[in-house]
């Protein structure tokens, strides 16, 4: 039994790769053809009120593996939402001005002597030693 042991974790030790889990909040803003005509004509755009929609609480931290066992580190302390900004267009009128959209993401780092091969991945982003999955 101790050399099975001792033999299963040299086995699993040969790969030498290392990998986590990270999520967190991303947060995207995109400009509305109102605020991009309010910039073109140099004015500045004023926002008079927000709208958010379809906050949810989320949980967010890390994975990380240990000895091929998942030990999440993670608490609800993120949050997910869409929310819309409002202020008046070049005509005065109130016009959607900005779109914002947060939530989260979950790329895979990892490190180890085979991540030369990650590039076979189209999610992969990095180099020979260490890179992340998206």
């Amino acid at each position: 039994m101790k050399n099975t042991l001792i033999s299963a974790f040299a086995l699993i030790s040969l790969s030498g790769c290392v990998g986590a889990w990270v999520e967190m909040p991303i947060k995207v803003t995109s400009k509305t053809p109102a605020h991009t005509q309010l910039t073109y004509r140099e004015q500045t755009p004023v926002i008079t009120r927000t709208v958010r929609f379809s906050e949810q609480r989320e949980w967010c931290g890390t994975t990380v593996w240990a000895l091929l066992v998942p030990i999440p580190l993670k608490l609800p302390v993120c949050h997910s939402y869409t929310e819309y900004a409002y202020g008046n267009d070049i005509n005065g009128r109130e016009a959607e001005l900005l779109y914002t959209q947060q939530s989260l993401s979950d790329p895979f780092y990892a490190c180890g002597p085979f991540m030369f091969l990650g590039p076979l991945m189209h999610t992969y982003d990095g180099n020979a030693l260490c890179g992340q999955f998206r």
